[in-house]
């Protein structure tokens, strides 16, 4: 049972001793949950300022579900009926970026030969997602700061003024304060944008979530691949929990579906993990014999990897709560782990 809290697909749902995902029964596909504290936080702060109409920034690393965040922000609001409009600022550049966000008149330039609606027009009066806002030409930024304070603008060789009333939610995965100090990006806009900040952590940071989205995503493509026993072994989530990911919940969700596909057994154990994501990067042979000689040295290895896997599956696969157990720092359990191989039978 897990007894915490879950987002998903932009709903905020209590979990109980009936939750599917501890029973290990499919759930409709999403990509956004979690069960920690630490995302307890950001989902409150989200709530609570999103009935408003001001500008939110949230930041994370990449695959840390910021445009998840920006859609619930949408579904939380008033706006809610209204469009949600995604945008990647990362690949628009100069003239594409001020067509694609203003739009233009018939006749504005070559080949323009019909008017067209930008994103200012289209969001209406829902919610605009900027997404790698980050990105935005320094050429650009001066006329995306005009439309934030005058909330109107003109289409490309357009004379009508265009009333802007959506609501500005933008994303990024770069340290915009830095920008700032360094010129790359306008303080002033970035003040405009930074109204209301969310920090999504990355999920080394709330490893209470892994065991959960790990079982949440199988509970997806053992249904999708037609593999209903399929489960992980304790040394399997206990390996997943002590993984970093770089790639975060993005990460995460593809190689449960690259294990999903090609595990052919009833468990996907560590064996069955990519060599880097396993605990120390070594595992030994099944079959091994336990009570072969080894060297004292080998033998306190060998005792402290598995004094560590059982404190990873009493405490869910929570580090903090695993150093607790095993009476050491998290600094400390972090060397461990990274230091020491896993042996088993």
């Amino acid at each position: 049972m897990i007894d915490s809290s879950m987002l998903l697909g932009g709903k905020f749902l209590p979990l109980d001793a009936d939750d599917p995902v501890a029973a290990g029964q499919p759930l409709p596909e999403a990509e956004f949950l979690f069960c920690s504290a630490e995302m307890q936080a950001v989902y409150d702060l989200a709530t609570q300022i999103a009935p408003s109409d001001a500008c939110v920034l949230i930041s994370g690393e990449t695959g840390t579900g910021k445009e998840l965040l920006a859609q619930c922000i949408h579904n939380l609001s008033r706006r809610r009926k209204k469009p949600f409009v995604p945008v990647n600022c990362g690949v628009l550049k100069g003239e594409l970026f001020a067509d694609k966000f203003f739009g233009h008149e018939a006749g504005a330039f070559t080949g323009a030969a019909k008017a067209q609606r930008g994103i200012f027009e289209m969001a209406g009066d829902g919610t605009l997602f900027l997404d790698e806002v980050g990105e935005i030409p320094g050429i650009n930024q001066v006329d995306f700061l005009r439309v934030l304070e005058e909330r109107a603008f003109r289409r490309l060789g357009g004379e009508k003024q265009i009333r802007f009333a959506a609501r500005i939610v933008a994303a990024t995965n770069r340290a915009l304060p830095e920008m700032v100090r360094q010129g790359t990006f306008r303080a002033d806009l970035y003040y405009r944008l930074n109204v209301v900040p969310l920090v999504l952590p990355p999920l080394r940071q709330r490893s209470g979530d892994i065991a959960y989205l790990a079982e949440y995503f199988l509970s997806i493509y053992r249904q999708r691949y037609h593999k209903p026993g399929l489960r992980f072994t304790e040394t399997a989530l206990a390996e997943l929990t002590a993984h970093d990911w770089p790639g975060n919940v993005r990460e995460l969700k593809n190689l449960i579906e690259r294990l999903a596909l090609l595990c052919r057994e009833g468990a996907i154990d560590a064996a069955d993990l990519p060599e880097d994501m396993r605990l120390g990067g070594e595992v030994a042979p099944r079959g091994a014999h336990s009570d072969a000689p080894v060297t004292l040295e080998e033998a306190v290895r060998q005792a402290k990897t598995q004094a560590i896997l059982r404190a990873f599956a009493a405490s869910g696969g929570d580090k903090a709560r695993t150093a607790e157990i095993l009476d050491i720092s998290p600094r400390t359990l972090r060397h461990l782990v990274r230091e020491l191989g896993i042996r088993r039978d």
